[in-house]
């Protein structure tokens, strides 16, 4: 099995019987210079990597492939400065910011007129996910296929609450009330320096997203959400800083922290969450109850994980947004860009290939059945390998390898997952995104207040009884409200034209 997917493809590169194939002439191949997020430099195993994928794909659909690398912090600094030079690039990626800055910028095409011919298969792969790449109504970006949708909960570790003797019902969602319980019973056997939550400081979810259900709308809380947890036909966007559920979420953070569940420190910590929890000092967090949640967090913290469900898994437009491909102004040829974007969607090993590397060099097969196929590094630190991709950005993520711990048949358990989500279920506004441009200097001055705000709330250092109505006059007067009003305009008007 060694290095079989390099010999594969080079000796179908070097085999190729097919007339189609042999019509492709040296002068009939596209050059595609396509972005690669790096962690600040490439192996030596780089190029073989480009060199495998070029000999897929040059007999296959007439493409030859450069890979840009560029450190994943830089992507878009370097989208700007190249495509406004008027240098070729053909595929960029943005990651949490959707395509609405580039857009706005001018810096890259609309991408209906390929979709469904040069793209077709990331269109069937991706099916409501594609929402996410749309920006007024135009479509410009190209998520990676994964998940639907998402489920929230805590995860815990398992050794503690074994040790005061807390069972937990995997089968139902538990409520605050139940968390405040479960953490006084820890808290009071480990003690003063022991703590049951790391918060997020900076991050504008609430409680990581478990505090109740909504939809960002292709933005930020600057310009309101869906509060879905009202009702999942809801097209009413309001300042979720003024609902009830977040005033309840505060004084929560606000409880917890008096009662030494939160860190003193928590607002200004910098540290990892799991290497917080790998200090002995951590019950757990608020994150994904998602199926592979729990073996990706054991794999990193080296012990037994339970998790805690809090929310059923639901669909909003903006978990669509956060990966997007897409192809720049100065593209040599969109429609062959989108051809070789795709191609990874249809053909498996190719996507393994600029993830995962050379079976031989990166890593070895341990283990394939009808589930699935486990692969493992061959490094206990995979940094140090010929080719290392730590990014999850390539095709179908549910056609991907597992690596140990991870069990064989998570794909096939996400998958399952994820059809099992009910359109009951999934946000009403699944397809728009709000476009910022007609108050964009109230929505600076919003997020500026926001981020002034949101580590003291999230933490729980300031009584929001002062603090919270401090933060909604200060909202208000940065321009919150005409904000959102141009938002619900606007999402109306995209309503209206689905009729």
């Amino acid at each position: 099995m060694k290095k079989r997917v390099l010999a594969a493809v080079l000796g179908s590169a070097l085999a190729v019987t097919s007339l189609s194939a042999l019509a492709v002439q040296a002068d009939e191949i596209t050059e595609i210079i396509w972005q690669w997020p790096s962690v600040g430099s490439t192996g030596e195993g780089f190029q073989a990597v480009e060199d495998a994928l070029n000999a897929m794909m040059e007999p296959e659909i007439g493409v030859h492939v450069t890979l840009n690398p560029v450190t994943f912090s830089d992507l878009a600094n370097d989208t700007v400065l190249t495509v406004s030079s008027g240098e070729q690039y053909d595929l960029v990626l943005s990651v949490g910011t959707g395509v609405g800055p580039l857009v706005s910028s001018g810096l890259i095409e609309p991408l209906d007129d390929y979709i469904d011919n040069e793209g077709k298969d990331i269109k069937e792969i991706c099916g409501s996910a594609l929402s996410g790449g749309y920006y007024d109504g135009v479509l410009y970006g190209l998520p990676n296929a994964y998940i639907q949708g998402e489920s929230y909960g805590y995860v815990a570790r398992t050794a503690i609450l074994e040790k005061y003797g807390i069972e937990i019902d995997e089968d139902r969602l538990y409520t605050m009330d139940e968390f405040t319980e479960i953490f006084q019973t820890v808290k009071d056997g480990e003690g003063e320096n022991f703590f049951c939550l790391i918060p997020e400081p900076t991050n504008e979810d609430p409680l990581s997203r478990d505090a109740f259900e909504y939809d960002k709308l292709g933005a930020t809380s600057a310009s309101g959400f869906l509060m879905l947890n009202k009702d999942f036909t809801n097209m009413t966007i309001e300042n979720v800083y003024e609902t009830e559920d977040y005033a309840a979420y505060a004084q929560l953070m606000y409880d917890w922290a008096q009662k030494g569940f939160i860190s003193r420190d928590a607002a200004t910590n910098t540290e990892d969450r799991n290497n917080l929890v790998m200090s002995g000092n951590y019950l757990g967090y608020f994150a994904w109850s998602t199926p592979n949640a729990e073996p990706n967090m054991e794999a990193t913290v080296g012990e037994d994980i339970t998790t805690i469900k809090v929310i059923d898994a639901y669909t909003a437009g903006d978990r669509f947004q956060n990966i997007l491909w897409s192809v720049p102004i100065t593209s040599a040829n969109p429609a062959k860009a989108v051809e070789a974007l795709n191609y990874i969607y249809a053909h498996k090993e190719a996507a393994w290939l600029l993830q995962y590397g050379i079976e031989g060099e990166e890593y070895e097969v341990t283990e394939e059945t009808e589930d699935g196929t486990m692969i493992a590094y061959l490094s206990d630190n995979p940094a140090t390998l010929p080719y290392f991709q730590p990014f999850g950005v390539y095709g179908n993520r549910l056609e991907w390898p597992l690596i140990a711990p991870t069990p064989i048949d998570m794909n096939k358990r996400l998958r399952e997952f994820s059809d099992n989500i009910p359109d009951s279920r999934k946000s009403p506004a699944l397809g728009y995104c709000f476009i910022t441009d007609p108050v964009a200097t109230e929505y600076a001055a919003v997020q500026t207040v926001i981020s002034q705000y949101i580590p003291s709330i999230n933490c729980g250092t300031i009584d929001p009884e002062t603090n919270l109505p401090e933060f909604i006059e200060a909202l208000k007067a940065a321009g919150i409200d005409t904000v959102i009003a141009e938002n619900q305009r606007q999402l109306d008007e995209w309503a209206a034209a689905q009729e």
